[in-house]
């Protein structure tokens, strides 16, 4: 078999959440949307298979029965089955788990890691703030930052790498956002994105001729983004610094202005469902 040497990048969804629309827009009305869990996978030349987040599993709703927890299903109600996580769907893609050499975690917040045990070979990234504040907190505490504990696999820890030690390169780019080269591979860098949760990151690659950023949970619609609407400020209850995601949306207006040409994708906005490779 050919080895692959170009970089692909394809995104999926593994079920969804439903909240007030308003909490995005405060002008928009109070009916529920959905906020579908959007991981992506990569294929590495040289490496193979990464996945950027999970998506949802049904393990949500095992880690949610009890309380403190069950507040957390409460305030944002699940859709998930069998045939949309994020195994199955790699399944009907001829990918199976053991063939997922990396998941690099955005955060920690459930619709971005619990399908974690699903692939009990993987490796684990993600940056050392984010994990220090997992490590820190409990309780009501830690859902109230969208920290389930009871998702994370029992070996989490043997299995992890922080980005800030595992990358092959950080910089500092023109924008003010710390980058992150991995796998010997300059056609990606992945980002440091604090603000809605503590060391959050999210990815920029090149697709043809422009650049695609992902920049996960930064901001939930591009509309409101590109208006600076900011969403209700409720949402300050479990965003780990409200200073931070204003100062990190700056940031990728100023990358958007120097990149044209740059798409602009968030976890939860209807544009990037346009990206996503499988029906939802």
């Amino acid at each position: 078999m050919a080895q692959n040497t170009e970089l692909k990048v394809k995104f999926f969804a593994s079920g969804y959440c439903e909240a007030n629309n308003c909490i995005v827009d405060k002008s928009w009305s109070i009916r529920k949307r959905k906020f579908y869990a959007v991981w992506a996978l990569f294929d590495f030349p040289g490496i193979g298979y990464v996945m950027f987040d999970t998506g949802y599993n049904e393990l949500f709703q095992k880690a949610t029965k009890q309380f403190p927890e069950r507040f957390y299903r409460w305030f944002t109600p699940v859709g998930i089955n069998s045939k949309q996580t994020a195994k199955a769907i790699l399944a009907k893609r001829n990918i199976q788990v053991e063939d997922i050499k990396y998941i690099i975690i955005s955060h920690f917040h459930a619709d971005h890691i619990a399908g974690l045990n699903d692939f009990p070979q993987a490796q684990f990234i993600c940056s050392k703030t984010a994990f220090e504040q997992v490590e820190k907190i409990s309780g009501i505490k830690a859902v109230s930052k969208g920290i389930l504990h009871k998702l994370l696999p029992h070996d989490f820890e043997e299995r992890l790498h922080f980005i800030e030690d595992f990358a092959d390169k950080t910089i500092v780019n023109d924008c003010g956002m710390t980058e992150f080269k991995l796998f010997g591979n300059n056609c990606c860098s992945f980002i440091l994105l604090p603000g809605h949760a503590s060391g959050m990151l999210g990815f920029i690659y090149k697709k043809e001729t422009k650049l695609v950023i992902y920049a996960t949970d930064a901001s939930w619609n591009y509309a409101t983004y590109s208006k600076s609407v900011l969403p209700l400020k409720i949402v300050k209850l479990f965003f780990d610094s409200w200073e931070d995601y204003i100062e990190t949306q700056k940031k990728i207006k100023l990358f958007e202005n120097k990149n044209e040409h740059a798409a602009i994708l968030f976890t939860h906005c209807n544009n990037t469902l346009a990206y996503i490779s499988n029906e939802i």
